[in-house]
């Protein structure tokens, strides 16, 4: 792929594959909040209390009357996070095809680098009841700004009449989710699992099991996340107990496993996006990871030898949300473009170049038999790929089981500032005494 070939090309500089894969990008975004969770903070309310009393004032933006009054103004300001779409001598096929057809002009702006900082860019804006420049922004369900952004009514409620592809299309990972029942605020945009990578060359008999992170058969050779609110999770799943319905005993117990992890001497470190580096290098055989990364490093002929498993425990599935913040100038436009890339013929274009999990399983059929204006796409992206569609199409990592959907595990939703401290309080520790 055009990624692979680009990796190692300047000494220092970042590779785009690990900001198309999900080590930058999600690390990046974990790093800048310090933890993570849907909910609403007491004190996000406490400070501010009055904007939420001010938007609320306006409710009537996103009701079924309002959105009768919306015009089209065939132009629409989209805010995403680098190298998330695809990409061809400089434009993007899918949103050149897009304005063709419905005359929209998509301003695409790769500016969200992480939830944290983006959220902070716009709130003032929205704090002041202004637009904030942008119609379609794409945040985080698992970073607790999305929550934030929800709870303060700075996101207008989706058309559902406009939802017509999504209706259609929409795969049962993303529709109605745990943060959003009904969609009323968000459509996916791709969807990643946290889960595990091995060196099959060391690795012989990894088993289907998540305790391969604590076998002391590999002392010295795991790899674990710095992230506090990943490794609370593996933990978690390491005991058999749900993130998301889990209980501030179990945080305690998942901890306590954590720390004999590392007693052990099983851990080799914990690692920001340079875990894949170590995993690649070999200077570790087993580690927590993106799937995005092992399916890219495995595209790659010099790292076929690391495989992705997702254990018989569950992996955790982030997904990233496309809304429409309050204020927007061109609300019906940005509904039209959402609902647009739940288009199969759409989606495939999108899926070939990006490697996520896809939120349209239609895709899939889109990407070994193309039935329209795709065909052309797919085919002028090929030689910056460089591999045939059908490798996307058949990927599991890419377009999941059955048996992978039912192992897809919901992160817990912070319901107080007191929750957030509480595992920060055992889950950093483990982290910062390494």
């Amino acid at each position: 792929m055009g990624h692979v070939e680009n990796e190692g090309s300047q000494s220092g500089a970042i590779d785009p594959a690990l900001w198309r894969g999900m080590t930058q990008r999600r690390f990046t975004r974990r790093q800048a909040m310090g933890f993570a969770g849907a909910g609403l903070t007491s004190a996000l309310l406490a400070t501010y209390g009055g904007t939420a009393v001010q938007a609320g004032a306006s409710s009537v933006i996103g009701s079924a009357k309002w959105w009768k009054k919306q015009k089209l103004h065939h132009v629409v300001n989209f805010a995403n996070w680098p190298y998330y779409i695809d990409v061809l001598a400089g434009k993007h096929p899918s949103l050149e095809h897009f304005t063709k057809t419905t005359g929209i002009k998509v301003n695409y702006l790769e500016v969200v680098q992480d939830n944290a900082s983006f959220y902070q860019k716009i709130r003032p804006s929205l704090a002041a009841g202004q637009y904030t420049g942008y119609d379609i922004v794409v945040l985080t369900n698992n970073n607790p700004q999305l929550g934030y952004m929800v709870q303060l009514d700075w996101l207008i409620p989706l058309d559902r009449s406009l939802m017509t592809n999504f209706n259609k299309f929409a795969g049962p990972l993303v529709k109605s989710p745990s943060w959003d029942p009904g969609n009323k605020y968000t459509m996916a945009w791709q969807s990643g699992w946290t889960a595990i990578g091995y060196n099959n060359k060391q690795v012989k008999n990894p088993g289907t099991s998540i305790d391969i992170l604590f076998d002391k058969k590999y002392a010295g050779k795991v790899g674990m996340l710095s992230d506090p609110f990943e490794l609370g999770s593996v933990g978690l799943l390491a005991i058999g107990v749900e993130p998301s319905k889990s209980t501030e005993s179990d945080w305690a117990k998942a901890a306590k496993k954590l720390h004999q992890q590392k007693s052990d001497g099983i851990v080799a470190s914990y690692y920001d996006q340079s875990y894949i580096q170590h995993l690649k290098n070999g200077d570790i055989e087993v580690s927590m990871c993106y799937s995005g990364d092992i399916f890219q490093a495995d595209l790659n002929s010099k790292y076929k030898d690391l495989t992705l498993m997702l254990p018989k425990e569950g992996a955790m599935l982030w997904t990233d949300n496309m809304c429409i913040p309050k204020y927007s100038q061109n609300p019906l436009d940005a509904m039209t473009c959402m609902d647009y890339f739940y288009n199969p013929q759409t989606e495939s274009v999108v899926e070939y170049y990006n490697d996520y999990i896809c939120p349209v399983p239609d895709a899939k059929q889109e990407l070994l038999r193309p039935t329209g204006w795709n065909k052309a796409a797919l085919k002028s992206l090929q030689p910056e790929i460089g591999l045939p569609t059908s490798v996307t199409a058949n990927s599991l990592d890419v377009f999941p089981s059955t048996k992978q959907v039912k192992a897809s595990k919901s992160y817990y939703n912070f319901k107080s500032q007191d929750e957030i401290d509480a595992w920060n309080n055992l889950f950093l520790p483990i982290i910062q005494g390494a």
